[in-house]
């Protein structure tokens, strides 16, 4: 089964100063996973239905650039395990973070 990579306005979580964080969300064979991508937007001004930023967003540009950036390197790192016949999980594509 193919893996689908969208990023979400995580609306479920609103911050301190009132946005909510984005979120880059992998799923495949009924297995999801989420990482944040350490920007955030206010709710008003992200578009739910299509999962972008609207017109009247602050920062629109570059938080789309983001968005197509991060889309690009998950899809790439799919692709690549596509290819080579590897078995990949969620997990898998996501990068492990050292904790300090």
């Amino acid at each position: 089964m193919k893996a689908s990579i969208t990023v979400i306005c995580y609306k479920h979580k609103v911050l301190a100063n009132g946005e909510s964080p984005l979120m880059v969300r992998i799923a495949k064979d009924g297995k999801r996973t989420m990482r944040s991508l350490g920007i955030s937007v206010n709710p008003q001004h992200w578009d739910f239905d299509k999962n972008q930023p609207k017109s009247n967003c602050p920062n629109r540009n570059q938080i789309k650039q983001i968005i197509l950036r991060t889309e690009m390197e998950y899809q790439s790192k799919v692709l690549d395990k596509e290819i080579k016949n590897e078995e990949f999980t969620t997990l898998s594509l996501i990068p492990l973070i050292a904790l300090k």
